[in-house]
């Protein structure tokens, strides 16, 4: 899930303190075990770390507002690493603000099962995401994401659905999947509305500092900043209380800009400052000044094609599922 792309308006930034954050993005891992081929993660963080439950509680607590829409345990990290996942999740309730999506997004490799089945049983995750790229074949599944196991996916697929209707029966399951055709769609189709999951079809971003560039497309770097580092009062039609704010945190509890890039800038650390106060701070102001002053010229956001509320760009659109098989919007083959 993405934040929905508006058109820009003019005029300052509210001063006013947020009550309700559209996106939130927690990295409660930092790092991944896979090397995927489209993924800056394994080339930046090659070793995994896991917040401590008392610093993920922490973090918490500082995000002073109201409402969040959707709660992603997942930024660029794998999060079924974490050895206390179930501990992290029964923070969730605890905090005064509401969210209502909460979303565990894996690449379905690693698990265990004991822990994932205890966060099951809380009935605070009610979406749950699989990773999963390719035309829907082993070898290509297995080529872009090395070194995962098709096996492993589907073992994964099979059991977290069982737990699902045992445990947390209002939990929706899906997958976000990337594919270049519609026979590639179909078949991903055919396998996966059978197990329970329903796949969100998706085409390759560019991302800095990845291992390849899939997109086929030379990156075209947009003047200004981005719309994940826009301001709520950039986005015109007000959606979500008129506050679509984001917020992106690291494993460690420190906040950058955005889910494109691993560790773009440090804007704050929620270990030991609010939410509404990182948000109007120095650090936040200056990267969106160097945006757009001179974005060419900076080494993570001059190599992304993500552009403004308005003219957001092709990575940026990616994201969005493009394809079902009542709407064939892919080529053939």
């Amino acid at each position: 899930m993405s934040v929905i792309p508006l058109h820009p308006v003019q005029g300052p930034a509210s001063p006013a303190k947020p009550k309700h954050i559209f996106m939130l993005q927690f990295d409660i891992v930092r790092g991944c075990q896979l090397r995927c081929l489209g993924c800056p993660t394994p080339m930046i963080e090659p070793k995994v770390y896991r917040i401590p439950v008392e610093d993920f509680a922490r973090c918490l607590r500082n995000i002073d507002v109201e409402r969040i829409a959707y709660l992603r345990l997942y930024r660029e990290g794998e999060p079924l690493l974490h050895r206390q996942l179930a501990s992290l999740v029964a923070e969730i309730p605890r905090q005064s603000w509401k969210a209502s999506i909460v979303e565990i997004s894996t690449n379905a490799q690693w698990v265990d099962w004991g822990q994932f089945e205890e966060a099951m049983r809380l009935e605070v995750v009610n979406r749950l995401v699989v990773s999963c790229d390719g035309d829907g074949t082993p070898e290509e599944y297995e080529r872009l994401r090395p070194p995962s196991k098709w096996e492993k996916l589907m073992e994964f697929l099979e059991r977290a659905r069982v737990l699902r209707d045992r445990w947390a029966p209002a939990m929706q399951l899906g997958t976000r999947t990337i594919v270049r055709t519609r026979q590639d769609a179909q078949r991903w189709e055919n396998l996966l509305r059978p197990m329970g999951w329903t796949p969100e079809f998706r085409k390759w971003m560019a991302l800095p500092q990845a291992k390849e560039n899939l997109t086929g497309r030379v990156v075209v770097v947009p003047r200004g900043h981005c719309v994940y580092a826009a301001d709520a009062s950039e986005f015109v039609h007000k959606q979500w209380f008129g506050e679509m704010n984001q917020l992106y945190v690291d494993g460690d509890g420190t906040v950058v800009p955005c889910c494109i890039h691993p560790h773009a800038a440090v804007l704050g650390d929620l270990r030991t400052q609010r939410y509404s106060e990182i948000l109007r701070d120095e650090p936040r102001r200056r990267l969106l000044a160097a945006m757009d002053s001179s974005r060419a010229t900076m080494s993570i956001c001059g190599e992304c094609d993500v552009g403004p509320p308005g003219d957001e760009g092709p990575s940026y659109w990616s994201t969005f599922a493009y394809w079902n098989p009542e709407k064939p919007e892919l080529p053939e083959g």
